[in-house]
């Protein structure tokens, strides 16, 4: 079987990161690297970890890059510090090592929020790059989202990882506010425009899409509040778009 170099990132998650941390603990070399947590994260982590770092956080893609070159072994694998992998996922991971097809693979995700499961609502087709050749791939420079590139055809297993995203409104609040800002900028240096009619657009039509038309409202309670404050969301990224281009016009330049 090809080795693999494990990457988990994380921040303030005592409460999550040793159900993460053993899930991944069959790779060949498991790699930590902790955002300077003020809690027991780091504590907890190095029990696990055959390598522990420290770097100041700036983005996710950032993050991983960094961190990237640190790993000893030709295959990379990712998953984040609220993710868990499942031993039936591990199993398919495993097998796929001793003979791979693709030079990167993408995992489909069961996604918890606000405690429950999301079957609907576009959370099931939330899906996500996990593992990856180290000499040929790396992330964009993108704040959010980012990509891996060379952005070719990858592989997919069938299995699912869990994801446990959003605890409380208040984590979610807490991370729009930082993603809509990154997002803003992001459009402004593409030349997207903050009007007046995207702001109310853009919102309205995340909300139908979402509770509506991918069937958000058969998660019930959970699934309109994930609908509202998706279309929140969205108008706080158009709000500060239309903000930076009034207040700061030359950032459309950098």
């Amino acid at each position: 079987m090809n080795k693999v170099s494990g990457i988990v990132t994380c921040f303030n998650k005592e409460n999550e990161i040793e159900q993460c941390l053993r899930s991944v603990r069959w790779v060949d070399e498991l790699i930590v690297v902790d955002s300077f947590s003020t809690d027991r994260t780091a504590e907890r982590a190095k029990k696990y970890a055959d390598v522990f770092l420290e770097h100041e956080y700036l983005s996710a893609a950032a993050q991983r890059n960094w961190t990237i070159p640190h790993a000893t072994h030709p295959w990379i694998l990712i998953i984040d510090s609220d993710e868990v992998m499942p031993v039936e996922l591990r199993d398919e991971i495993i097998r796929e090592l001793k003979n791979p097809r693709y030079g990167r693979y993408r995992v489909f995700r069961r996604c918890f929020f606000l405690g429950r499961e999301m079957k609907h609502g576009g959370w099931q087709r939330d899906q996500n790059n996990i593992l990856f050749q180290k000499d040929i791939y790396h992330f964009s420079d993108d704040e959010v989202h980012p990509i891996l590139l060379p952005d070719d055809k990858p592989g997919l297993f069938s299995n699912r990882l869990l994801h446990y995203t959003h605890h409380s409104i208040d984590e979610f609040v807490v991370k729009a506010n930082k993603y809509a800002t990154w997002s803003a900028r992001k459009y402004l240096r593409h030349g997207r425009k903050g009007a007046a009619v995207n702001i109310l657009f853009h919102p309205v039509f995340n909300f139908c899409k979402n509770y509506i038309f991918r069937l958000g409202f058969l998660d019930g309670v959970h699934g309109l509040i994930s609908a509202v404050l998706s279309s929140c969301y969205v108008a706080q990224k158009y709000a500060r778009l239309w903000d930076l281009a009034r207040c700061n016009p030359e950032e459309k330049n950098n």
